[in-house]
């Protein structure tokens, strides 16, 4: 495939993206339903949440699931290949470079470059693929705002805000104080 521009105009598939990835490293690039979406690396304060909420989550996880961080795609279609900043996935998928069965779990971290990704498009993908839980994160708040499949689509569940408790009981249990992962 020849080089492509970010300004080309048109649906893309996964292997477009593949080819896109090989002449950019330095940028975290996804395919929304056949949009090639480009965001620069993540800040401090993104990678310290991640890590901290990925320790958490492991902590608490049953023994059955296993916690990922990104880089890592989702292959959700022939048009949707995203890295959810965390993905709790059953352990027993342990073959191939991507996950290509639908999460558990997936959370997303926002950053000034990802908020409509993450609050719009990734959403919708991941619903439609069938994740079942999906978390979103915002450090500069802190908050956390839980979402549930309920047929088909996302409806938003408790949003915790602050130095609160966050606790849920599914899709396993967890509790953990909000400034903890921003610690």
């Amino acid at each position: 495939m020849e080089s492509m521009s970010m300004t080309e105009v048109g649906i893309y598939t996964v292997e477009d993206l593949y080819a896109y990835r090989e002449q950019r490293d330095d940028m975290t690039i996804q395919l929304i339903e056949g949009e090639l979406v480009v965001s620069p690396g993540p800040s401090i304060i993104h990678q310290a949440v991640s890590g901290e909420l990925f320790a958490l989550l492991r902590a608490a996880c049953p023994p059955h699931l296993r916690v990922l961080t990104a880089p890592l795609d989702l292959r959700a279609g022939e048009r949707s290949m995203i890295q959810p900043d965390l993905m709790v996935i059953p352990r027993e998928i342990r073959e191939g470079g991507q996950v290509e069965v639908p999460p558990v779990l997936a959370v997303e971290i926002l950053s000034p470059s990802s908020r409509r990704a993450d609050l719009v498009a990734k959403p919708d993908v991941l619903a439609r693929f069938g994740c079942r839980h999906y978390w979103v994160v915002d450090p500069e708040a802190p908050g956390i705002r839980v979402y549930r499949l309920v047929g088909g689509a996302y409806e938003s569940g408790e949003v915790v805000m602050g130095a609160a408790t966050f606790e849920v009981r599914e899709p396993f249990e967890v509790s953990f104080r909000l400034s903890d992962l921003t610690r």
